[in-house]
């Protein structure tokens, strides 16, 4: 609860209570006055009416007009609303007998019971002699009146009471929000993400927590940035080369490694040109550097595609990772990179005709790293060969089911139509055994085949339709975790078409906007290299996907040579970190560099995820080293939670789901 609620409730409790009091004060008053008044009243009545009837009874007249004339004078005191009852008694030697006269009066009081419980006020019957003649006259009170009368001045005094406590809340609640008012605007900001340095308030005491707050933020901003730099620079170390701003050899081979892990169909390149060694033996170190520089640059601005990989791997070679390309794509890309270097050496005072050669490999097949930078410098070398042919294509295999685009497209529309997705989830797991999270993981089953997502997702990319894939995932996701409440959370990956599209944007923004019920049972994941080729775009996704209350995580964490200040501007719920640093850990270097990425994370409270978990020692070195989660086969074997196709989850929120 909020101090404002505190302060408002607390407010109105004091003023109900002081009104309440006030309220039973006057009800108590009221009664005790209409006793006293009840005490008076009947005196009189005594005084004035016993004085008249001892007059009747020395009267000389006939006893049954004397009779007659002492019930007129009863009746006419019954009368009165506050008598009841009334009796005359007389006792004389002018009268044969004596004369008793006893008359009620039947008023009732309207009122509820409990009133009267509460508020008692008994009939009181006084009496009052002469002795000469020797009379009595007795009369009692009617209770029923004065509780009538009471009822109405409590009625009254409640009014008032309720009255003055509607004032007290009209005058108390409007100076407490003015009071509040900076308070209130000091959550406020220190709930916006990011966070804002915010303005001194007027109030002594705020002042001093604000400027605490704003010193703590600033020197919070410079911590983060500090440990995001020196991330990047480690990275940079281990991974980048200094000269050309690429990735080294052994980020390639690594990011070689993790690609084969996950699908093994696309194609490579490697480029070798003789400018650079010449640069360096004509014109010294500071041009060749040059030149290197302007070849990379060069590179990464003519060969654009959605997941590539672009790194030297040694003074004068450098090598091309392009998932899920095709042949005729390939090729271009060779005639591309023959054309960026033909360019640079225009602009340079080396000609040599025969200065670079281009080796293309196209594969679909499991196999490892080795062996495909082996066919690379099979193909670099067979371009060497012939001067005519700068750039030779090899294919690691000759696969008679490989699909092009357009069958890849009908394929998709078909699978749509007819349902033929089959969706398996993984789970990622804490270190408390707990599961965060269910991946869904995507297939197309047609009859006997099944296809991969990683088979036709590069082809899907390329014709702009990975929006359609994506829209039909998700609704069927949706659909699956609102007809069973115990599936999930899911987490859903998103396609680099999808996140550059407006339209898909909108369209995610309303389905969640509908189905808000879900949030906190279903996540989406987003590409590291979104958030750094495409901000704007991705910025808008996130802002729809948090405002109705969802979660996402970031896929391939750490891959791109980039800042990590993306992750204070977005905040995402999580990152999975990028295969390339979680595996092979005996290699300090790389295990430095697995923590100082986590950190960042973790100074920032995102949670961070190794992926591709498959062996019990893997797990436990990961263990030590600042990594919340886990995912891979391992996590799914060891504790007996194999998960199958279509696996019913938990119906909790994530951290809560023991695994048995």
């Amino acid at each position: 609860m909020t101090l404002y609620k505190q302060l408002t409730l607390g407010a109105i409790a004091c003023s109900f209570t002081v009104c309440l009091i006030l309220f039973m004060v006057l009800c108590f008053s009221n009664t005790t006055v209409l006793k006293n008044q009840q005490e008076n009243y009947i005196e009189q009545i005594l005084s004035s009416n016993i004085t008249v009837l001892t007059s009747i009874i020395n009267r000389d007249i006939p006893q049954k007009e004397k009779t007659q004339l002492i019930e007129s004078v009863l009746n006419s005191l019954l009368d009165q609303p506050m008598i009841s009852s009334a009796s005359f008694q007389v006792n004389s030697n002018s009268f044969d007998k004596n004369l008793t006269n006893n008359n009620q009066n039947n008023t009732r009081a309207s009122m509820p019971a409990w009133f009267k419980f509460i508020f008692p006020i008994n009939s009181l019957t006084v009496s009052k002699q002469r002795i000469d003649p020797f009379v009595t006259l007795t009369i009692t009170t009617n209770s029923a009146y004065s509780y009538q009368q009471l009822w109405s001045k409590t009625l009254h005094s409640g009014f008032i009471a309720f009255v003055l406590f509607f004032i007290s809340l009209f005058l108390t609640i409007p100076l407490l929000t003015y009071g509040l008012r900076a308070l209130k605007k000091i959550t406020a900001y220190s709930a916006r993400l990011p966070y804002q340095s915010i303005s001194l308030p007027p109030q002594q005491d705020l002042r001093t927590i604000v400027k605490m707050m704003n010193q703590m933020h600033a020197h919070l901003e410079v911590n983060f940035k500090e440990q995001a730099h020196e991330a990047v620079k480690l990275r940079e170390r281990a991974y980048r080369d200094e000269v050309s701003g690429l990735g080294n050899r052994t980020f390639f081979i690594n990011e070689l490694n993790s690609w084969l892990k996950k699908s093994h169909n696309g194609g490579l390149a490697i480029i070798k040109t003789t400018l650079i060694d010449d640069n360096y033996h004509n014109f010294g170190y500071e041009s060749g550097d040059s030149l290197v520089k302007q070849i990379a640059s060069k590179l990464n601005e003519s060969i654009i595609y959605s997941d590539l990989i672009l790194a030297r791997l040694s003074i004068d070679e450098f090598a091309i990772l392009v998932p899920n390309i095709t042949v005729e794509k390939l090729k271009l890309m060779g005639e591309t990179i023959l054309s960026v270097v033909e360019k640079v050496q225009l602009d340079s005072s080396i000609q040599d005709e025969q200065s670079t050669r281009v080796g293309l490999l196209l594969n679909d097949i499991p196999t490892t790293a080795g062996t495909l930078l082996t066919q690379l410098d099979n193909a670099l070398s067979k371009a060497a060969q012939d001067p005519q042919q700068p750039a030779v294509l090899v294919k690691g295999s000759q696969t008679e089911t490989a699909l092009g685009k357009q069958q890849w497209k009908s394929l998709l529309l078909e699978s749509i139509a007819n349902n033929y997705f089959a969706f398996h989830f993984q789970p990622v797991i804490f270190k408390e055994a707990d599961i965060y999270h269910f991946e869904v993981l995507t297939s197309i089953k047609k009859g006997k085949e099944e296809f991969s997502a990683g088979q036709f997702l590069g082809a899907l990319e390329d014709l702009g339709i990975g929006s359609l894939f994506d829209r039909h995932v998700i609704q069927d996701i949706i659909k699956k975790l609102n007809h069973n409440r115990k599936l999930g959370p899911l987490a859903v990956n998103l396609t680099y078409s999808s996140i550059s599209d407006p339209t898909f944007i909108r369209w995610l923004g309303s389905l969640l906007q509908n189905n808000k019920a879900l949030a906190g049972r279903l996540y989406f994941e987003i590409p590291e290299s979104s958030f750094i080729r495409q901000p704007d775009a991705t910025g808008l996704l996130c802002s729809a996907i948090q405002f109705n209350g969802f979660g996402f995580g970031v896929d391939n964490y750490g891959r791109h040579f980039k800042s990590l200040d993306y992750l204070n501007e977005f905040r995402p719920n999580y990152v999975k970190i990028d295969f390339a640093y979680t595996h092979q850990l005996n290699d300090q270097t790389k295990s430095d560099l697995l923590a100082s990425i986590s950190r960042t994370a973790h100074r920032l409270n995102i949670k961070t995820i190794a992926t591709r978990v498959e062996t019990e020692t893997q797990l436990e070195r990961l263990s030590e080293l600042f990594v919340n989660g886990f995912q891979g086969y391992i996590i799914e074997k060891r504790n007996g939670v194999l998960v199958e196709k279509n696996m019913i989850g938990s119906s909790t929120a994530p951290n809560s789901i023991k695994v048995l």
